[in-house]
This record gives structure tokens, sequence and C-alpha cells, in this order.
């Protein structure tokens, strides 16, 4: 029947079969995203009693006890989890599977499902990461075998993961357009109308089959803004006092990836990590999670001594996590952490269109850090449901951010980090 099904599908022209296939992905794509939001929301509800979809603050009325066990439970269980996923065998990353020719061979499909499946649920335990990392990856691990199935061509099959990845973004976030922009942006996909449209069409799938259970709605809860070319002053200040602290981050969070614990060590360092995470939530509860807490608890009003422990520790606990062994995104975290830095700026000032500048802080932490200002604007915008006069502002200050990073990038840090040693005279 296989062969049959592979036979008929060969006598299809290229292009159709083309369509077809990116249609395939945004319908698998769509329905994985059900059913991780589904997953999400049982995680959360069996580690704090209730979901961040139907609460204001996922750890409301949540015990710190409850709270504590949960996350060492959670760490006990990852550390096991991705140790023995990794064991003999390599985690391949999106970027990876689309550069190394041979990682189709190399690829488990079962182990690499598990390893998306459980950042999810990693994170309904109250990981302080993003989520977003999954289900871009199980796009991109269904693209290969249905371009297999249509029997494209190995450079199409490449950018079939792309379409993958985007289509698993469009449908967790309900972003279709800003998706497209995020293949081509941060996947180095070469720009093409034809590439346009297909992204497109597996993303708009994608997002419209999800949103049958994923609610379109804003993520944040904001005011109703107001935008004005009065405050526009503020965006030099906002670069000059933001973009270091994001290019930073961003190094930063790389570099912590780049020496993730994979060894039998992960057994100690993991559990550690969420041990340690398991104290700051006693106090500070909106450490945890993808950022969505944190950057709701300061747009709703918080003191300046607040917002910066909340930054420090939440960029901390990130870098810490990822380090330890965990895997996940930094897309949610950014975004708050750009808004407590914004908001930083604006106590300091003691002026500005407040929500407004804080919007114009997480678009330009998020552009540095995805490197990536057309993705970060829409992703500020579908996150907080902003109307189209926020976009002329919002686009500006994330590639004037993206710049000022790109300059940043340029420095030979190294060369002045780095310690003199005098030779000595003989």
């Amino acid at each position: 029947m296989v062969q049959e099904l592979r036979s008929s599908l060969q006598r299809i022209p290229y292009n159709l079969k083309l369509v077809l296939a990116v249609i395939m992905i945004g319908l698998v794509s769509g329905i994985f995203g059900i059913l991780l939001h589904y997953l999400l929301e049982l995680v959360e509800g069996l580690a704090f009693g209730q979901s961040e979809h139907h609460s204001g603050f996922l750890t409301d009325g949540v015990s710190s006890s409850r709270i504590g066990i949960s996350l060492i439970i959670v760490g006990v269980s990852s550390a096991l989890v991705w140790y023995f996923l990794q064991r003999k065998s390599k985690i391949f990353s999106i970027k990876a599977q689309m550069k190394d020719e041979t990682s189709q061979y190399k690829l488990h499909f079962l182990k690499q499902l598990v390893h998306s499946i459980w950042q999810i649920i990693a994170v309904g335990g109250g990981t302080p990461i993003g989520k977003e990392a999954a289900p871009r990856e199980i796009g991109a691990l269904f693209a290969r075998p249905i371009a297999n199935i249509f029997s494209l061509s190995v450079k199409d099959q490449v950018f079939f993961i792309a379409c993958g990845a985007g289509a698993g973004l469009a449908a967790v976030y309900q972003v279709p357009l800003t998706s497209v922009f995020f293949v081509f942006e941060t996947l180095g996909i070469a720009l093409s109308v034809k590439r346009f449209f297909l992204v497109g069409l597996t993303t708009y799938v994608s997002a419209f089959i999800a949103g049958f259970v994923v609610s379109n709605h804003a993520l944040y809860q904001l005011p109703a803004l107001t935008w004005s070319l009065g405050d526009s002053w503020l965006v030099p200040l906002l670069l000059l006092f933001l973009t270091p602290l994001a290019w930073l981050f961003a190094r930063l969070s790389k570099k912590a990836s780049s020496k993730r614990i994979k060894d039998k060590r992960i057994l100690l360092t993991l559990p550690s990590a969420f041990l340690f995470l398991a104290g700051l939530a006693s106090y500070f509860p909106h450490l945890l999670g993808n950022g969505r807490m944190m950057a709701q608890e300061i747009l709703n009003g918080s003191n300046a001594k607040m917002v910066i422990l909340l930054f420090v520790l939440k960029a901390l606990v990130v870098l810490v996590t990822l380090w330890a062994g965990a895997y996940g995104g930094t897309l949610t975290p950014s975004f708050a952490l750009g808004i407590a830095v914004a908001a930083l700026l604006t106590m300091i000032l003691g002026s500005g269109n407040q929500p407004a500048v804080l919007l114009l802080g997480s678009v330009c932490f998020l552009a540095v850090t995805l490197k990536a200002p057309l993705s970060a604007t829409g992703l500020v915008m579908g996150f907080t449901g902003q109307s189209l006069e926020a976009i002329p502002f919002l686009l500006v200050t994330a590639y004037l951010a993206f710049g000022c990073a790109k300059i940043l990038d340029q420095i030979p840090w190294e060369k002045y980090l780095r310690p003199k040693t005098r030779i000595k005279e003989t």
C-alpha cells in the first residue's frame, strides 16, 4: 500500500507536491500544538492545582511547600530523562538537522520526540525557561519524513525542516505571519516569493488547526495604550540602557547552552539547580515558568527594588538551568527581561508613557536575543494585542537595537579582556 501511495505521488507535478507537503506539515504541527497545550495544562494542574490559562498567576494560592516539592520532582525526573536520552545518542537542534546532511541517519526519532515533549512537561512543572522550542522541534522533526513521502529533493528537505519549525511556533503562539519572518530571519533560509508563499501556507494552516483549542487572545493584560512621537526621545536611552544587557544575556545563554551538562554530572547538577530555584521561588514565585508571570507582575506595577531583583534572578535561573542540563527556549524570558529593564528606566526618569515604553523595552531585548527584528516586532504585537499604530514605534526600536548589537558583536572583546602576559627578558 505504501508503494502504491509513493507511485501515485510520483505522478503529481513537483510544485503541487511541495504545496501538499507544506499543508501536511501545517496539519501535523497544528495537531501537536493542541496536544502540547493540553499536556501543559495537565502538568500545571498536577504541580500547582491550576493552569496558567485559567488563572491570573500560576502560583496564586499555592503553598511554598507544594511549589518546592513539585520543583524537586521535576528536577530529578528531568535529570533522569535527559541523561538516558543522551547516553548513547545525540539530540539534534533544528539548525543542526538543517546543516548536517547525515543527521537523518543519526537522529533517533522517538528519543527526539520524547526530548521535545519533556520540555513542555518541565515548563509546566515550573522550569524557568520558554516552551516555544518544543513545538518548533516537533514540527521540524516530522518535516523530513513528510518530505520523504513526497520524494522531495535534499535541498527542499532542508527547507521543509525550517517550515516545520515555523509551523510549530505559529501553532503554540498563534502568530502565523510572525512565524514566517522567524523562518527567514533566524534559520538562514534564502528568501524568495515561492518560499515565502510555502512558509506562509504551512504557518497559517498550523495556526488555524491549533486555533480550535489554542486561544489567539493576547497573553498579557495591558491598559489601553497611546503611542506618541513625544515619547520617542526615550528610544535612544532605551537603546543605551538596554541593548548591552540584552546582548550580554544572549551571549551568556548561548554559552550556557553550548556548555550544557549532558553526562552523568547532570544527575547532580540539574536537581541542584531546581533545589536552588525552589529556594528562590518561596520568596519570588513569579520567577517560575516561561516569564509570563514575571512580565505581568511588572506590567501590573512593581517597585524598583522588586524589578531589579526579578531581572537579576530571572536571568540567573535561566542561565543556571540551561547550563545544568535542561532544554528550552529563551524567547518569553527575554520578553520579560526587556520589560523589567524598561520599567527600571522609567522609574529612574520618572516620566514617559510607561506601558508603551515597557513594550519598546521588550521588543528591544527580543530583537537582540533572537537576532530578528521583524520577528521580535511581530511577537510583541501578538503577545500584547497591539493595534497597527504600534508597528512603526516597535519596528524602528527593534532595528536600532539589532544594529547596536551587531556593533557590539564586532568589538574584539577577548582581546581587551584577555590578561596580558609580560615576556621575560633574557
